[in-house]
């Protein structure tokens, strides 16, 4: 899976664990937002190298900034109470984040926005209980330490850092207002992606990725998504075979022949 598709082949299905090194390249982050715009009927604006998909009540913008890639947060989801009101929480994604993880915040995020508005930009609603989250004890750690909790991975590639407020720690990326992030950082590459929640973002947003990320199973994704070449020597990648196509049936006007003559059983 090379950082360009080939074109000379037809895509092929792949299986890639573990799923939080299963790099996209934020230039795949910008396609699966323009398709989403498109697919939900939110607005989008190009300006330059950005793209500013806003939802149709205007209180959410998604920005994408292909300038920023290497230097800071390229996807940044910000939530006010009304177009020209002060940012209520944010949402920030830097790296090579998977775009299956992608796909889950912003499909979340537009999913509960049309069923719930106030749920989502001020956290008024019926919010379930507490939050399960299945985690495999023989792929992650569980940690409360110096004023952070979460999960790293034994393999100690990825975390899930809870910040809280009041905490002693400091600031994750220099902002006290995140709460919430999730990381991965490969030794042999450093930093790989990571996206932050700040303290006001609703709790079943984060708990969508953070489910995404903990999930033991390999993600499936067609070799038409660009892959860093960087990252393959840290995956497993396991091609899928391509389902046989539908055996022959024999035509109306050819009765099917069996191959050999019926006999009658044997007798003793």
């Amino acid at each position: 899976m090379p950082d360009a598709p080939a074109q000379d082949q037809p895509p092929e299905k792949v299986l890639i664990s573990p799923r939080y090194l299963a790099a996209s390249l934020p230039t795949t982050h910008h396609h699966f937002l323009d398709v989403f715009a498109e697919e939900t009927g939110w607005s989008a604006h190009t300006d330059n190298s950005s793209l500013l998909v806003t939802s149709p009540c205007r209180r959410v913008t998604i920005r994408h900034d292909q300038m920023a890639v290497g230097q800071g947060p390229h996807l940044v989801i910000s939530v006010r109470s009304d177009e020209d009101a002060a940012e209520r929480w944010r949402t920030s994604v830097r790296g090579a984040m998977p775009v299956e993880f992608v796909s889950t915040l912003l499909g979340t995020l537009a999913a509960e926005l049309e069923a719930d508005p106030d749920h989502v930009v001020y956290g008024i609603g019926a919010e379930p209980g507490l939050f399960e989250l299945l985690v495999d004890i023989d792929a992650w750690d569980q940690f409360d330490a110096f004023g952070l909790s979460g999960f790293i991975s034994r393999d100690g590639q990825a975390a899930v850092i809870g910040r809280p407020p009041d905490s002693s720690a400091p600031p994750i990326h220099g902002d006290a207002s995140i709460a919430w992030h999730v990381a991965a950082s490969p030794d042999d590459l450093g930093h790989l992606w990571d996206i932050s929640f700040t303290q006001q973002a609703p709790e079943f947003l984060m708990h969508a990725v953070v489910a995404k990320t903990l999930d033991p199973r390999p993600i499936l994704r067609s070799t038409a998504f660009p892959f860093p070449n960087a990252v393959v020597p840290l995956v497993n990648i396991q091609h899928v075979p391509s389902p046989r196509p539908p055996a022959a049936r024999p035509s109306p006007a050819e009765p099917a022949r069996n191959p050999e003559p019926k006999r009658a059983p044997k007798t003793r």
